[in-house]
């Protein structure tokens, strides 16, 4: 045992001794260990791949708990809860955000009751059911002047021009979407400005108005090349080939969706356990539509096995 002149001895020389090493701080430690992981598993999860962006959130939510790091570990709940969300498991889902916002709550903290509320209307949202989406968003947003950083204000303002969009307020949903377009481009969050203009083309479209919704698409797909987004790169091409088929410009919508089709294929290639085989089985359908329209037989053809083929393998 060691003796109490020795702890003594020691406890001085920690105080005088400029040679002695600092021990660590255990709890600090963990808490950079988290969020290494968490930025590590939203690397991950911007580019598609789930699995590994799980592991990551898992692993900082076990080193948020052991130090019981309650903020750290509702937002890793959070964390864990998105990439469910991402993988349509919107059951499980709710259970990380359930989870987050029961934490968010005892800490009477706005800034994770915003980002917590804004996830579970987002699930609301997932699953059509639009007005306890909206209720949600509205109840998040509340909190906006108690201190909610801007990035997590425009998230939710994105969410909540959806949710409007979806009961057709389209000028409301316009209103709130432009907000949170304002934000991201005076933050320089291209990703994000990129989300917007995709929504904004989206709303143009549902008005009919096709030159601002083929401006607004053009603008997105701009966004996403300055930071490489590949998936949102894929999703503007069929934004721009949706409306303009909508528009009546056929083989400008075939060109459009052609490059969709291009990109996911090059991902499938370079990501093989990339989930995106929902998104090619449903562009391969929109070439059969359009390339039908167009005469364009042998492509349609060619199109049709691939169609069919994900088709069994996504329902066998």
């Amino acid at each position: 045992m060691i003796s109490r002149a020795f702890l003594v001895l020691m406890f001085a020389c920690a105080f005088s001794c400029s040679t002695t090493p600092r021990q660590p701080d255990t709890v600090s430690a963990s808490k950079n260990q988290a969020a290494d992981f968490t930025k590590a598993g939203n690397e991950a999860f911007n580019k598609g791949l789930y699995d590994k962006a799980l592991e990551s959130f898992y692993l900082a939510l076990a080193y948020n708990v052991s130090v019981d790091n309650e903020r750290g570990m509702a937002s890793s709940y959070n964390s864990v809860g998105s990439v469910d969300m991402a993988r349509g498991k919107y059951d499980d889902a709710m259970k990380s955000f359930n989870r987050a916002y029961a934490l968010a709550r005892k800490l009477n903290d706005p800034v994770l009751l915003v980002q917590t509320a804004t996830k579970m209307g987002e699930v609301y949202l997932n699953t059509n059911q639009t007005e306890k989406a909206t209720e949600k968003f509205m109840e998040a947003i509340k909190y906006k002047n108690d201190g909610i950083p801007e990035e997590d204000l425009a998230v939710l303002y994105h969410d909540l021009g959806s949710a409007l969009k979806r009961l057709g307020k389209l000028d409301q949903a316009l209103n709130y979407m432009n907000e949170a377009l304002r934000i991201n481009n005076r933050l320089k969050r291209y990703e994000e400005a990129a989300s917007n203009h995709y929504m904004i083309a989206s709303i143009y479209s549902e008005k009919n108005q096709f030159d601002a919704a083929l401006e607004n698409a053009r603008l997105a797909l701009e966004n996403d090349k300055k930071v490489e987004n590949t998936l949102g790169i894929a999703k503007d091409y069929l934004a721009l080939g949706l409306i303009s088929r909508k528009k009546g410009d056929i083989e400008d919508a075939f060109t459009y969706m052609k490059k969709t089709y291009e990109i996911y294929t090059a991902l499938k290639l370079l990501y093989p356990t990339l989930s995106i085989e929902l998104e090619i089985r449903s562009i391969l359908k929109h070439l059969v539509e359009t390339g039908t329209t167009l005469g364009l037989n042998d492509e349609v053809s060619r199109y049709k096995k691939l169609f069919e083929f994900y088709e069994k393998r996504l329902n066998p």
